[in-house]
């Protein structure tokens, strides 16, 4: 009887070894697309503070190992509006206490708004998030200081990050001896992709492109992710559109046209719902993507996305779903108990 008792117990004990083995190696990725914490969010984090925006969210960006997002303007006290530029944003600099505080590890700042209120808003930009011991990966005082990567190791993994901006205008481009954003010319991207995928295990390049408001890409945007991919990228992540669009798996890699918005300081009717995209990886590969749904109708939920349950998440991830149907791409959608959350599921 002993015997058979000890012998359970040893079973036991190596079933939750492996349990505890996969778990640990288990690492996760949450991304998120544009943050634009100026404009009208501006008077909710005077009176709220900072950390203001992600109350109903944090949780996610916390427990995650890594969390990106495109951060849609300098953040800063400096500089003039460019003239002649219909928006033009500029976010305190103490709204990084807040994205350090929720968990943001890496932010892109290749977009058509880093350079709104002109160089030196961007420089300074650059030292705030320096200081908070944020990444930031796609814009420099040149063009070899914005194509420089990022790479983060975690439980023995190395995950590098690369950023560009396809969107206008030209003159937030970066070149030699000017500051801007990374533009994702094919051949730069090509290059800059195949050196880094040398050094690292998993490789995400985050995109600004597209038009607004338009939900399926256009030729280039499918060319220029099946490059990236082609030379060794796992993600790409694009933003720009402000609203969701479908995703493709091509190869071995998953590719998200547009993230939508997240925490954003507008009021649209245009841009009411997005997602919260959860990545997990684990034995050298991708093993899913979790889609969950968020609402960002701002006159409802005044600038603190919320998670959506029941119906209206099934209803968002359905639109997904058919969106993604041009790609033949198949996503499940499930229910978490664990989280109590609906999620559309996507194994690569």
């Amino acid at each position: 009887m002993f015997k058979k008792v000890f012998f359970l117990f040893t079973i036991l004990c190596f079933l939750l070894s492996l349990n505890a083995i996969t778990q640990e190696e288990e690492i996760t990725l949450v991304a998120v697309g544009d943050i634009m914490l100026a404009h009208r969010l501006e008077p909710f984090i005077e009176e709220y503070g900072p950390s203001y925006p992600y109350k109903y969210t944090a949780h996610i960006f916390k427990e995650a190992d890594i969390s990106f997002a495109n951060l849609e303007s300098p953040l800063s006290t400096k500089g003039e509006p460019i003239p002649d530029k219909e928006y033009t944003f500029r976010a305190h600099p103490k709204v990084a206490e807040g994205l350090k505080e929720v968990g943001f590890d890496v932010l892109s700042l290749a977009n058509n708004h880093i350079l709104d209120y002109g160089e030196e808003a961007l420089f300074e930009t650059i030292e705030v998030l320096d200081s908070q011991m944020i990444f930031h990966i796609g814009a420099g005082k040149n063009i070899f200081e914005a194509r420089e990567p990022v790479i983060l190791k975690v439980r023995n993994k190395r995950f590098g990050f690369l950023a560009y901006s396809n969107t206008f205008p030209e003159e937030f481009w970066a070149e030699e001896e000017k500051a801007g954003a990374a533009y994702g010319k094919f051949s730069r991207v090509k290059e800059d992709v195949k050196e880094l995928k040398e050094k690292v295990d998993f490789l995400i390049v985050s995109f600004h492109w597209g038009s607004e408001e338009k939900i399926s890409p256009q030729e280039y945007q499918r060319k220029l992710a099946h490059l990236a991919i082609d030379q060794g990228a796992d993600i790409i992540l694009g933003h720009h559109p402000h609203s969701l669009s479908g995703i493709e798996t091509y190869e071995k890699g998953v590719i998200i046209y547009s993230l939508g918005n997240f925490a954003f300081g507008s009021y649209s009717e245009k841009a009411k719902e997005s997602a919260i995209f959860r990545f997990y990886f684990s034995k050298d590969k991708l093993q899913k993507l979790e889609i969950i749904p968020i609402s960002v109708y701002n006159k409802e939920i005044k600038f603190q996305p919320r998670i959506l349950k029941d119906k209206e998440a099934e209803r968002i991830l359905e639109r997904i779903r058919k969106l993604s149907n041009e790609f033949n791409t198949k996503i499940k959608i499930r229910t978490s108990l664990r989280e109590n959350l609906v999620l559309g599921i996507l194994i690569p």
